[in-house]
């Protein structure tokens, strides 16, 4: 079950910030919180992440670590080339962007958002 919690910031504003936190066995599996600007908003967001992780593998899903993009193309290269001998131009193009700002995102991170820009 999330609870909500209102506090005031320095400009004299209000702001609700909504937690969730589950925990099995006496144990917290998993916890997020998010801030809000109207109260409106937060109870949707509870129901909704609360709906999210009752699904069977959700929260094992939701802790897992992400691989980056470098470790995909590191990856990709090394189980490829075992089968077939890449040319020049492609290992070069996927190194390229291995280290570019991109290698660095985490395959939770990719959208497509982020992609075009």
């Amino acid at each position: 079950m999330g609870t909500i919690t209102v506090r005031k910031r320095k400009d004299g504003s209000t702001s609700y910030t909504a937690q969730i936190r589950i925990m099995q066995k006496g144990v917290a599996v998993y916890q997020e919180s998010q801030t809000f600007d109207r109260n409106a908003s937060e109870p949707a967001w509870i129901i909704r992440v609360e709906t999210e992780m009752s699904v069977p593998g959700a929260i094992e899903k939701a802790n897992r670590s992400g691989v980056t993009v470098k470790q995909m193309i590191e990856r990709y290269l090394l189980e490829y080339e075992k089968l077939m001998p890449l040319g020049k131009t492609k290992r070069a193009t996927l190194r390229a962007i291995s280290e570019t700002w991109l290698g660095k995102l985490e395959d939770r991170e990719i959208t497509s958002l982020k992609l075009v820009a």
